[in-house]
């Protein structure tokens, strides 16, 4: 492992790049963009303490965003077999990966059920429905299933067919990322597959939830009483 630091501004990696590493951010902060139609979104910023393109090396895919110091920052910097040994030798940084991963793999069993049921007349439905409301962002497939609350987007597109969900668990109210292209942001944390987690609980009284992104026009105030 070894120790470097970015000037403000600086790349850490681009989006297209190999995952040919992990970062683990130790001081400053960091942005994570996605360029839409030509433009770079701000994703969300992470912080110190937190880990930056380790799904990429999990995956063994392209990073599917670019990381960028907000300000100055250190890093350490791990190899894909060094990030593997720190995941085994630490209990509850495997059980955040393990529930990460989990939770992503049942979510794609979901899209699956859901697009078996929703085959035939079904998918003509939804043809029908997506001519007749804006599509946001057009490049990506139908949605699993019908959401609740339907918006209006136009471009440059914030908003993914399914975006997140609020659901209530045993401890409170949650906010639930689901594989959106922009990610959300809760009272300030950004969640989603760019980030540490997809999921947020929400506190007592007033919160706010951004869906796709800082400076997005999709901002919601949640109230737990």
């Amino acid at each position: 492992m070894t120790r470097t630091h970015f000037a403000k501004g600086q790349i850490l990696f681009r989006e297209g790049d190999p995952p040919d590493c992990v970062f683990r951010l130790l001081s400053g902060a960091v942005d994570i963009l996605r360029e839409l139609d030509g433009d770079p979104i701000l994703l969300g910023t992470v912080g110190a303490g937190q880990f930056i393109g380790e799904m990429g090396v999990v995956e063994n895919r392209s990073r599917n965003a670019t990381a960028r110091a907000a300000n100055e920052v250190e890093v350490e910097i791990l190899t894909p077999p060094e990030f593997v040994d720190q995941i085994a030798g630490s209990p509850s940084a495997a059980r955040e990966l393990i529930q990460r991963l989990s939770q992503r793999l049942r979510e794609a069993d979901d899209r699956i059920v859901s697009d078996e049921k929703q085959s035939g007349r079904a998918l003509t439905n939804w043809e029908d429905a997506d001519r007749q409301t804006p599509a946001p962002l057009a490049e990506e497939a139908l949605p699993p299933r019908q959401p609740d609350l339907l918006l209006d987007d136009t471009a440059p597109f914030r908003l993914s067919r399914n975006h997140f969900m609020i659901e209530k668990r045993d401890r409170g109210y949650h906010v639930h990322d689901l594989c959106s292209t922009l990610g959300t942001i809760v009272n300030g944390e950004p969640i989603g597959d760019h980030f540490r987690t997809d999921d947020a609980l929400l506190r007592a009284g007033d919160n706010e939830v951004i869906a796709g992104g800082m400076a997005s026009p999709f901002v919601f105030s949640v109230s737990i009483l």
